[in-house]
């Protein structure tokens, strides 16, 4: 066997230390972290990655994009007018109700009042008639006794005059 130095061996001045990898050797490969089954399967070619640190740092919160930022202002503008549409819709819904209820009484006091004047209309008609049926009835009456005394006065016009 050739004779190896102290680097080689992994001795140094402050006590032993793991056999450095020959040169031809591969190096070992890294311990991987247990993976979670995951539902889709691995793709079949894929190009070698580099080996992840076994420990991580928590990433750091990065400040939002701009664009990020008007996503979800517009998000949240959407959101409002969608509240707003809804509010409006439930209160035109509302008063339509109430109009069509007004509509409804309005009209049903609109036939009520027809209803009024044909009723008072009719009342002053039949007072007309009975006011006219007397007054045609009392015409009559005074023109059988005009006619009544005309016979008396012509009748007494006929009658011979006696001598005495």
């Amino acid at each position: 066997m050739a004779e190896q130095n102290d680097t080689e061996t992994g001795w140094s001045g402050s006590g032993w230390m793991d056999p450095m990898p020959l040169a031809s050797e591969p190096p070992p490969p890294a311990p991987t972290p247990p993976q979670a089954p995951e539902a889709k399967p691995a793709p079949v070619a894929e190009a070698p990655k580099k080996a992840a640190p076994a420990t991580r740092k928590p990433a750091a919160k990065k400040r939002p994009t701009a664009k990020a930022v008007k996503r979800s202002a517009k998000k949240a503008v959407k959101k409002a007018g969608k509240k707003l549409r809804k509010a409006a819709k439930k209160a035109r819904k509302t008063v339509a109700k109430k109009g069509k209820a007004l509509k409804k009484k309005a009209t049903a006091k609109r036939k009520a009042a027809k209803r009024t004047v044909a009723k008072k209309k009719k009342a002053v008609r039949k007072a007309a008639r009975k006011t006219a049926k007397k007054a045609k009835g009392r015409v009559k009456k005074t023109v059988r006794r005009l006619k009544k005394a005309a016979g008396r006065v012509t009748k007494k016009a006929k009658r011979p005059t006696r001598k005495k």
